[in-house]
């Protein structure tokens, strides 16, 4: 939703591009705007390790901004370091259709999620990396859709994991819809228009709602407490229902924080999301 305060013609996926990158001085190749569909927003940055190879994992990044702004260029260098760097990741920073003039509502997004996923499945022989799974990782806006495609969309089973930035889980739900007009305006902007909370589509478009035993994905939470736009008991509600699911989850809350967290909380995302990686979605 609005922008986090911590994630501050067609290109051919082209390996004589990457091999033209200038070192980068963290041991990992960059690409930018790779184009993954038919329009502008469609495009991604891409960071791949310098020593790649068919066991190479992919994370993508989705950001945030309300569905209406954002870009990829939000996910910070220090944490593309760490991932890619270090721990020998790629990582898939991608922008999605933004909503404009009404157009581009969901589940726009969602589909170009899948697209996205397609094109760089259909890449990974040819360029030395794994296309058949992934992680996911999003930011407030970005977080939904994570949630959202992981629980809903990902027919595949492609994804294995995902990390919830403080984003909205239940589109029913009056703590972010009549008692939130900031928040309700997004949500009815993204649904096209559609202002009533108990419509079908707001309960179909909810990841809270989506996600069953059978969908569900080890799923990884941070949310501050102080919140004013994503409540913090969107979060609660997930967490609740994925601990009653018996489906891997943590949840970190954050104290004083709002939306988005402050550079020393951001540490602690770093680290507590590294150890996380680690356990269900290891590198090797």
């Amino acid at each position: 939703m609005r922008k986090l305060l911590l994630f501050t013609g067609l290109l051919l996926f082209n390996y004589s591009l990457m091999a033209q990158q200038p070192p980068s001085g963290s041991n990992y190749i960059t690409l930018r705007n790779v184009s993954y569909g038919g329009t502008e927003d469609n495009v991604f940055d891409a960071y791949l390790p310098e020593s790649h190879d068919a066991k190479t994992k992919i994370i993508v990044y989705l950001h945030g901004g309300g569905w209406t702004g954002g870009d990829k260029k939000e996910l910070p260098k220090q944490l593309i370091n760490e991932l890619v760097g270090k721990m020998h990741y790629g990582v898939v920073s991608m922008n999605y259709r933004l909503i404009r003039d009404g157009k581009n509502v969901y589940p726009a997004q969602l589909d170009d999620i899948r697209k996205a996923l397609s094109f760089i499945s259909s890449k990974a022989e040819r360029f030395q990396f794994d296309g058949s799974q992934f992680a996911l990782i999003g930011g407030s806006a970005g977080a939904y859709l994570a949630l959202q495609y992981a629980y809903a969309y990902d027919s595949l089973r492609q994804i294995k994991t995902v990390a919830d930035l403080w984003g909205p889980t239940d589109f029913t739900d009056k703590k972010i819809r009549q008692e939130n007009k900031e928040a309700d305006e997004k949500v009815v902007r993204l649904l096209g228009g559609e202002t009533d909370p108990g419509a079908k589509l707001a309960y179909a478009a909810s990841p809270f709602h989506q996600l069953s035993a059978k969908n569900g994905v080890p799923t990884l939470i941070f949310h501050g407490e102080e919140d004013p736009l994503v409540d913090i008991s969107q979060s609660v509600k997930l967490y609740d229902k994925l601990t009653s699911l018996q489906i891997p989850v943590q949840f970190e809350k954050y104290p004083g924080e709002k939306h988005g967290v402050s550079p020393l909380a951001a540490l602690d995302v770093f680290s507590k999301l590294i150890n996380w990686l680690k356990q269900y979605y290891p590198a090797e």
